[in-house]
């Protein structure tokens, strides 16, 4: 189905499971739970520990993080807007200034004995996170490059989104990774000040081009730059507030999908601001791509840096590039469906 949704209707259209579906997701779910990896021998330390109370309603935000110095300082800014009280980071060996950025009374610091993928791609350390802070509660679970944003973010906090899910008795959002790129070359979009969001410095995103259908383990988009630019057919879509109880898993699942399947299906309710093309993306896409930390041994890094037109003067503007405004226009140009509305008046 053509995305971004041209009719509120067309939402409707999502997330239908028949019986026969369930059936095969149930038998999914099953084989992705056997083939999740064993934590034994895994284990990780507080080096950090918050000094900031946790309430039994607060939301965590559980992240892993490898030099993530460029980005640290505006993550932390925006989702304390949010209302984000709590931060869990997993720092998987960084030899930047992440450590010392991370160093906040609202940040609990962790380090492992094993590597991202010994850590079946972090998936592991975030169940181990989980299991810090306990189940049945709302966690945020996002990357250091991710910026969340809802309907009517700019003034209502995160526990009012989660209020949303939970009165339409939703277990997890739908976000779009909408990548955004600089008004101009990579090299003119250096991230100054430091915390301000990204969108001071990639203001813009594709305003066409995308994708969103039911595939075999959860509704999925696909497109924007990476598509357009690098053949690049990237799964940009993930769960990035999910209520964690007892069959929640994260290990055996995808980056894109955690276990049980079956509530991985449904409208998009939420977008990340991918930042993913700051000044300095030619040296983190090269750098993901040699050490293989991303899904499926960063193949699909690989073939971008491949790519001709891959490189530090590269401009991704086309004439269907569209400038962030507020969560507001993402739900009116159809990027997002609005809980806020009542369900009997949709």
């Amino acid at each position: 189905m053509q995305y971004p949704v041209r009719n509120v209707k067309d939402w409707g259209k999502l997330g239908r499971l028949s019986l026969k579906k369930r059936i095969r997701l149930f038998l999914r779910d099953r084989r992705y739970r056997k083939r999740a990896k064993s934590d034994q021998g895994v284990e990780f330390e507080r080096i950090n520990a918050a000094t900031a109370p946790l309430g039994p309603r607060d939301i965590i935000l559980i992240c892993v993080a490898r030099n993530a110095a460029t980005y640290i300082p505006s993550f932390l800014a925006h989702y304390r807007r949010l209302g984000v009280t709590r931060f869990a980071f997993l720092d998987d060996r960084s030899d930047d200034q992440t450590r010392t950025l991370l160093s906040q009374p609202d940040v609990d610091l962790y380090a492992s004995n094993v590597d991202f993928r010994r850590a079946s791609g972090g998936l592991l350390w975030r169940d181990m996170l989980v299991g810090q802070y306990g189940y049945d509660r709302w966690y945020i679970s996002v990357d250091c490059d991710e910026y969340l944003i809802y309907p009517g973010c700019e003034n209502r906090p995160i526990t009012a989104f989660a209020a949303d899910l939970e009165r339409n008795r939703l277990k997890r959002t739908l976000a779009i990774m909408l990548d955004i790129y600089p008004d101009g070359k990579l090299t003119e979009a250096a991230h100054d000040p430091i915390d301000a969001p990204p969108t001071f410095c990639c203001p813009l995103h594709d305003g066409d081009g995308y994708t969103v259908y039911d595939d075999s383990h959860s509704t999925a988009v696909r497109g924007g730059p990476r598509l357009r630019l690098f053949g690049a057919d990237m799964r940009m879509s993930k769960f990035p507030v999910i209520f964690v109880d007892r069959m929640t898993q994260f290990n055996g699942g995808s980056h894109h999908a955690p276990i049980p399947v079956t509530r991985n299906f449904g409208p998009v309710h939420a977008v990340l601001l991918h930042y993913k093309f700051p000044a300095d993306a030619v040296r983190e896409f090269h750098r993901i791509a040699d050490q293989g930390t991303h899904a499926k041994e960063a193949g699909f890094y690989k073939a971008i840096i491949s790519h001709v037109a891959f490189g530090e003067e590269m401009d991704l503007r086309y004439p269907g590039s569209v400038r962030f405004t507020d969560s507001e226009n993402l739900v009116a140009k159809g990027y997002m469906k609005d809980l806020r509305i009542p369900v009997k008046q949709q």
